[in-house]
C-alpha cells in the first residue's frame, strides 16, 4: 500500500515538476537565439508564423519507430512461433505495438504541417491534415485558456466554433498574444481582464514585414486604433497606456456620440 502511495505522489509530482522545467528552458533558450519569424511558403506580406517547436516532433517520430521496430518483430515472432500458448499474446502485443507506432509517425507528421501564418487582417490555419484555411480578425468572438500542461489559447467565432488554438511554448506564440490583443482588443479584454497590460507589437523586439520596427519614426506607425498598418481606425486605441485605456464591452469607444461619452 506504502508503494503505491509513494508512485502515485511521485507521478503526481513529475506531472507538475515536467511542464515547469521545460517551459522555462524554452523562455531561456528564446532568449538566448532569435527564431525565424516567418517560414517559408508563408504569404508575402505575412508578419510571423507560429508552429510547434521541433524536438516535438523529433520525439513523437522517434518513438513511433521504435514501437514499429519492436511490435513488427513480435508481430512475427508471435506469427513463427510454435508454443501455440505464447504465439497469441505475443501477436497482439506486437500487433499493439506496431499500430501504436504508426500513429505516433502519423501525428508527428501532423505537427509537422501544423502552423499559424498572421497577416495584417487574418489568420491563415493549418492544423495537421486538415485543409489551410483563412480567420479574418473580425470572426475572432471570444478567446480561451487551452488546458493542457503548458498552457495555451483558443479562439472560437460567435457560434462556438473553434478557429484555432495553440500551445504556450509554441514559437511566436508571444507575437500571436500581440496580434490578438490589437485586432481582436474585445475577445482579448474578455480573455485577459482589462487591467491587464496588451502585450505591444512587436512582441519579440523585432521589426516585421507590414509593421514599423520598434524604433521607427512616427510616419510609419498605424493610424491611431487602427487594427494594422493602412487600416482605418476601429474605435479603439492602437496601443493601451495609462492616458489610453482599452475601452470595455460596456463603455462606449472614442468615436461615440453624446455629452457622456467618455474620452480617450
Amino acid at each position: 500500500m506504502g508503494i503505491t502511495i509513494t508512485s502515485v505522489t511521485i507521478a503526481f509530482v513529475l506531472a507538475a515538476a515536467v511542464p515547469v522545467v521545460v517551459t522555462s528552458a524554452i523562455r531561456r533558450g528564446d532568449r538566448k537565439r532569435k527564431h525565424q519569424r516567418v517560414l517559408a511558403g508563408a504569404a508575402p506580406d505575412a508578419l510571423f508564423t507560429v508552429r510547434p517547436r521541433r524536438w516535438q516532433r523529433v520525439i513523437l517520430r522517434t518513438v513511433g519507430i521504435l514501437l514499429a521496430v519492436v511490435g513488427a518483430v513480435l508481430l512475427l515472432a508471435g506469427v513463427t512461433s510454435t508454443d501455440e500458448p505464447d504465439a497469441l499474446p505475443v501477436g497482439i502485443t506486437g500487433g499493439v505495438a506496431l499500430l501504436a507506432g504508426v500513429a505516433f509517425v502519423l501525428l508527428a507528421g501532423a505537427l509537422a504541417r501544423t502552423r499559424i501564418d498572421a497577416l495584417p487582417d487574418r489568420l491563415i490555419v493549418r492544423k495537421g491534415f486538415r485543409a489551410e484555411r483563412e480567420v479574418h480578425h473580425t470572426a475572432i468572438a471570444s478567446i480561451r485558456p487551452w488546458t493542457g500542461p503548458y498552457g495555451g489559447i483558443q479562439a472560437r467565432d460567435a457560434e462556438g466554433t473553434v478557429l484555432f488554438d495553440t500551445v504556450s511554448i509554441a514559437i511566436g506564440y508571444p507575437d500571436l498574444e500581440a496580434w490578438l490583443a490589437q485586432r481582436a482588443p474585445w475577445a482579448w479584454i474578455a480573455y485577459a481582464g482589462a487591467a491587464t497590460p496588451a502585450p505591444n507589437w512587436p512582441a519579440a523586439n523585432a521589426s516585421a514585414p507590414g509593421w514599423p520596427a520598434p524604433n521607427a519614426p512616427a510616419q510609419n506607425a498605424p493610424a491611431q486604433g487602427a487594427p494594422y498598418p493602412g487600416a482605418a481606425p476601429q474605435g479603439w486605441p492602437a496601443q493601451r497606456g495609462p492616458a489610453e485605456p482599452w475601452p470595455t464591452p460596456e463603455t462606449p469607444g472614442p468615436n461615440a456620440q453624446g455629452p457622456d461619452a467618455p474620452k480617450y
